[in-house]
């Protein structure tokens, strides 16, 4: 069953699919000659009539009607014998399907992980295989505070994958701040979700004094007003897709205190169901 970690490394890739192709090329795991166009699909395929086969995310590569390339890129946060049947029947499935070379791209949090991935995948037909493309932690290059502009979704996955290093984890979330308001939050979010348990108490720490103190909370604060807070917070929510009943908006909208609202902002942002805005 997804996770909340792979639900958000899953949307940081559809966001930028480029992000993919640059991270396999950086890591010299594949040769693609050019600047090809990237787009993502949201494709069901079947390798027979009761079968539906929903890879994470396709990418194809050049002119959209006839692809010289396609990625199926996994995220896989553990070793898993079932995934390594599925892939192969992924990578079948999308040859059939668009008829060019298929590379199976797997992203892993943990160097475990990615070693296990980076293992020849075997299947019933004796020779019938793939190896797959795997991006550990140490395929991630490291991002500075002052690149998190330029690529936001790279900067995320450096800081999944350098978290235990305090020093890169402020620096990027220092970068974050540069970000507009709404983008900001769904990458706090995101680096909340892939941080190591130390470096998610450094970003808490972070987001409680963003109210008073950086440029991502005068902009949600600047008029000081409960009023705005109150709709920056519903428009957080609204966002990250997170629905509210009744009983929770009026709660939220019947705030009248500034301390208040900026717990549920905080909140917002890193939570997964509205019930926790109150714990």
């Amino acid at each position: 069953m997804p996770t909340t970690q792979h639900d958000s490394l899953n949307q940081l890739f559809r966001e930028r699919p480029r992000l993919a192709l640059d991270l396999v090329r950086q890591a010299k795991l594949l040769e693609m000659p050019g600047d090809p166009p990237v787009r993502a699909h949201l494709l069901e395929l079947s390798d027979r009539v009761s079968k539906e086969l929903r890879p994470d995310l396709l990418l194809t590569l050049g002119p959209e009607r006839e692809p010289t390339a396609a990625l199926i890129v996994e995220m896989q946060l553990q070793p898993s014998e079932a995934k390594a049947r599925q892939l192969p029947r992924y990578a079948a499935a999308v040859w059939l399907h668009l008829d060019c070379p298929v590379h199976v791209v797997v992203v892993c949090p943990d160097r475990r992980t990615a070693r296990w991935a980076a293992t020849r995948m075997p299947t019933q037909l004796e020779t019938f295989h793939i190896d797959p493309l795997a991006i550990g932690p140490d395929d991630i290059p490291l991002v500075t505070g002052a690149q998190v502009v330029d690529n936001p979704e790279l900067a995320t996955l450096s800081l999944m994958a350098h978290s235990d290093d305090e020093a890169v984890v402020d620096d990027i979330l220092e970068g974050f701040e540069a970000l507009p308001v709404k983008h900001a939050a769904y990458y706090y979010e995101y680096a909340y979700h892939f941080a190591v348990e130390s470096a998610k108490h450094r970003l808490e720490k972070a987001l409680e004094t963003k109210p008073v103190f950086s440029p991502f909370a005068k902009e949600h604060f600047g008029k000081g007003m409960v009023e705005q807070g109150i709709a920056d917070v519903l428009e957080v929510l609204e966002l990250r897709r997170i629905p509210l009943t009744a009983e929770q908006r009026a709660r939220i909208t019947e705030s009248d205190d500034i301390a208040d609202v900026r717990k549920l902002l905080r909140r917002a942002v890193l939570v997964d169901d509205a019930g926790e805005l109150f714990a």
